[in-house]
């Protein structure tokens, strides 16, 4: 990226972050949908449509973010993208013919916490732990 300007490097990023927000309220509504009873430390009390309804203005400034953005940075965040989906499968052979070593989840150590069995007697359930520090 060293033949962008600062200014289109920015705006490169804030599209990919921009995208990411996407979708991380997708992932939030399609949780609602698929697994309503899963335990969270943290609840939005409404239902999945109000749930919907209250992502929905984010959605709509952040995709406006993007529709404002240069054909410089629509094209180099399309070129990351495919390169992402492209190496995803790469990346899984490596695994799997074990051309590198990978460090599993289940012995990655959590800033802050003993145990997981600690964290399971605390929170009761695997979804929890994992997403408090």
């Amino acid at each position: 990226m060293s033949w962008m300007s600062f200014q289109e490097i920015i705006e490169f990023l804030n599209f990919l972050y921009a995208l990411g927000m996407l979708l991380e309220f997708a992932a939030f509504v399609k949780l609602r949908i698929k697994k309503p009873d899963l335990h969270r430390p943290y609840r939005v009390p409404l239902n999945t449509f109000g749930v919907s309804m209250l992502c929905l203005p984010p959605s709509l400034l952040v995709i406006l973010v993007m529709v404002l953005a240069a054909p410089k940075t629509f094209l180099i965040s399309g070129v990351i993208i495919v390169l992402g989906f492209c190496l995803y499968p790469f990346l899984t052979l490596v695994k799997e013919k074990q051309w590198a070593r990978f460090i599993p989840e289940e012995t990655r150590p959590v800033s802050g916490v003993s145990s997981e069995s600690q964290l399971d007697e605390e929170h009761g359930d695997e979804s929890a732990a994992s997403l408090l520090p």
